[in-house]
């Protein structure tokens, strides 16, 4: 089905204990390894699975968080990681309670700022406490998410238990419209409170839902641990939901200190690349003096561009600080969510190396990737065009990188219906439609070239393609990353502009 629709696409060489390769070419030279292969070492699994060895583990992991954590949120993780190492028949219980304990000690998460400026221009509701709101909105929608597991559990026949996604979709669509056409302040108000939390947890509840139609799925407490766990992720589940959780626990001793000897190496991988992403920020723009990519579109949507060169200088320093970001923030999500027992694949796994468009964005952000798989690229691959197997493909893999890719990043960026008003938000969205189709067309070129092929020795070790690949994704950045207040023509503009066309 090609490298969109598996898990296994990604060649994640530490995907199970005992497995890691090389942590990337940067960091190996021959033999030589920048961190060394700790997990492969029997002496120090061994260690790793005593008392003494798991505190030693937690206090360099503690070491390794505190680089970019306050002492606060490293101190709460420590506790919760400390819990899932020392009680591993309780893990579940420990990643319910520790999620929720993030929770009360990290509450504003996603973005609580919409209805605040929804009731700042209604005096009917100024007075309104919204910390307390905040609260209850929570509490509800958990309580909700809990009544519809449970439902789902006892009768999975029914229409909203069978297809949560749609159910979700159809009453976050409602919410929307109501919140864009009352005449009713309070209304509006309390549409955009549900508006937002719905959107925070949108697709952990459509994990949960569509987990309890597994052989043994977890009960609804142990679902709702999995709702932006303590480890972290967006709105987009790391690492997925219950059923992936349930696959990928250690279940010996053994299987434990490997996994958390790899949350260790992974993690001081993470805060190399750290280190890494600020030398690279100081010297692109402080030394050498390259400005921001959005400093460098709005002078071209001023009609005053930077010189062509300088534009490809931005572009590459956009693209190489996005790769830090994702891979610094990724492999310490990942490194914590091994620490507590859960043997993970990467979120980002060496992205640099694809060879086709497909499997760049397959190692890039692998996770949301799977989100797409599994609501979009199933569905359709399973229901439609049976009899012709390309074009199941490639509808497949539209309804995934296009339909669902689009859904995913409207729902995520809602505040722009609230400050744009509704059809202004649509209409302005037309610039990330074109970036999705765009990627998705790729995506299928790059799968049915490689359908069926034999395996050649690649041509100067790959890199040609690696180099195509690479300007792709640099190049479609252009349509990636400003906001909707610009026409396609401006995107175009500043694209024709790397190539010398236009002013």
């Amino acid at each position: 089905m090609g490298q969109l629709a598996t898990s296994a696409a990604a060649p994640q060489l530490d995907a199970i204990p005992g497995g890691e390769g090389k942590t990337s070419w940067i960091g190996t030279l021959g033999d030589f390894r920048l961190i060394p292969a700790l997990d492969r070492n029997e002496k120090n699994v061994a260690f790793a699975a005593t008392i003494t060895g798991k505190l030693v583990l937690l206090m360099l992991f503690g070491g390794g968080l505190l680089i970019q954590n306050s002492w606060r949120n490293t101190t709460i993780l420590l506790a919760i990681l400390g819990a899932a190492a020392f009680l591993p028949n309780h893990r579940r219980r420990v990643l319910t309670i520790g999620s929720l304990l993030w929770l009360a000690a990290n509450p504003y998460w996603f973005d609580w700022a919409v209805p605040q400026f929804i009731s700042g221009s209604s005096p009917s509701t100024a007075g309104w406490d919204f910390r307390a709101l905040y609260g209850l909105s929570l509490v509800a929608l958990l309580g909700l998410a809990m009544a519809w597991i449970g439902l789902a559990r006892r009768h999975p026949a029914l229409f909203f238990c069978r297809r949560p996604l749609v159910t979700l979709l159809l009453v976050y669509s409602g919410l929307v419209m109501l919140a864009s056409f009352t005449p009713l302040d309070r209304v509006r108000a309390a549409a955009w409170i549900a508006i937002v939390v719905l959107g925070a947890y949108l697709w952990f509840l459509a994990y949960a839902v569509s987990d309890q139609s597994s052989r043994d799925p977890d009960s609804p407490l142990s679902e709702i641990g999995t709702f932006h766990p303590f480890w972290g992720s967006t709105a987009t589940p790391l690492p997925k939901g219950a059923a992936y959780l349930r696959r990928i626990e250690s279940k010996t001793p053994r299987d434990l200190a490997i996994t958390q000897l790899k949350a260790l190496k992974l993690l001081l991988w993470a805060d190399i690349l750290a280190f890494c992403n600020l030398g690279f920020g100081k010297l692109a723009h402080g030394m050498l003096g390259i400005p921001s990519f959005q400093d460098a579109f709005d002078r071209s949507a001023a009609h005053v561009p930077y010189p062509g060169y300088l534009c490809w200088l931005v572009l590459l320093a956009a693209f190489a600080e996005k790769i830090f970001t994702i891979s610094v923030w990724g492999h310490t999500v990942i490194a914590c969510c091994r620490m507590a027992g859960f043997r993970a694949l990467r979120n980002t796994y060496r992205p640099l190396s694809s060879r086709t468009i497909a499997d760049f964005w397959n190692r890039y952000y692998f996770y949301f990737k799977e989100l797409l798989v599994d609501f979009f690229f199933y569905p359709t691959f399973f229901r439609y065009f049976k009899r012709w197997n390309r074009l199941r493909l490639a509808a497949a893999t539209f309804a995934a990188a296009a339909v669902g890719n689009m859904l995913f990043h409207f729902i995520r960026d809602i505040r722009y219906v609230a400050e744009l008003g509704l059809r202004r938000a649509v209409l302005g969205f037309h610039v990330y439609v074109f970036y999705c189709c765009v990627l998705a067309t790729g995506i299928v070129v790059s799968q049915l070239r490689t359908s069926g092929r034999r395996a050649r020795p690649p041509f100067l070790g790959g890199l040609p393609a690696q180099f195509g690949v690479l300007l792709f994704f640099c190049l479609m950045q252009v349509f990636d990353e400003a906001g909707r207040t610009h026409p396609i023509t401006m995107h175009f503009a500043f694209l024709l502009h790397l190539f010398g066309i236009g002013g």
